[in-house]
């Protein structure tokens, strides 16, 4: 299935997005919290020791070059990280975002919408089933469509053979009319409903 390009303006489009950012910063910011307890708390509790003032002064520059080594890295780990999470979730939000519009656009009676996911899109799996019960809900209305129609041009008969005197041919178009509510009665018979509450 050849699927065509769609574009987003966005990368943040679903609030599932916030969740996956959120679960991928927590523990790198854990960790990061723990690197920094394990590194910086021995030297602090030497510094404040009963040391030298020259080991106290090696201690700060320690301390000093470690700042400068540590806390760039660890800000640039949680960009990278908050990067790689909305991207990622991307491929996975997107697909959620046209779901959700392709059911909207379902319920307000549209059946001739598909749903079409990028090249690369996760859920496509989803996609095909979504489609599939789509077409088949269409197709179930036309078989309904079709027999009501006809039942509906036999009644339009009916009346006038009734306003005509005419009762052979009413009672023939009543039993035309009946075989065809029958017949959409049964293509509706395949959709299970909800009993109503």
């Amino acid at each position: 299935m050849d699927r065509p390009p769609l574009r987003r303006r966005r990368f943040y489009i679903h609030g599932i997005q916030r969740k996956y950012l959120f679960l991928s910063l927590v523990p790198l910011i854990i960790s990061s919290f723990l690197i920094i307890a394990f590194l910086f708390i021995p030297l602090d509790v030497l510094l404040y020791s009963s040391a030298s003032p020259a080991a106290k002064q090696a201690i700060v520059q320690d301390l000093r070059a470690l700042g400068f080594r540590i806390w760039p890295a660890i800000f640039l780990g949680m960009l990278v990280s908050a990067f790689l999470s909305v991207f990622v979730t991307h491929r996975f939000a997107g697909p959620i975002y046209r779901f959700r519009k392709v059911v909207d656009q379902m319920a307000g009676g549209d059946l001739s919408i598909r749903v079409k996911l990028r090249k690369g899109d996760d859920l496509t799996e989803l996609e095909g089933a979504v489609n599939r019960a789509i077409e088949s809900l269409a197709d179930t209305v036309q078989e309904t469509q079709r027999p009501l129609g006809e039942a509906t041009e036999r009644l339009q008969a009916l009346l006038e053979n009734v306003r005509q005197g005419r009762a052979q041919t009413a009672e023939q178009d009543v039993t035309a009319a009946l075989q065809r509510a029958r017949d959409a009665q049964a293509a509706l018979a395949r959709l299970k409903i909800a009993a109503d509450k």
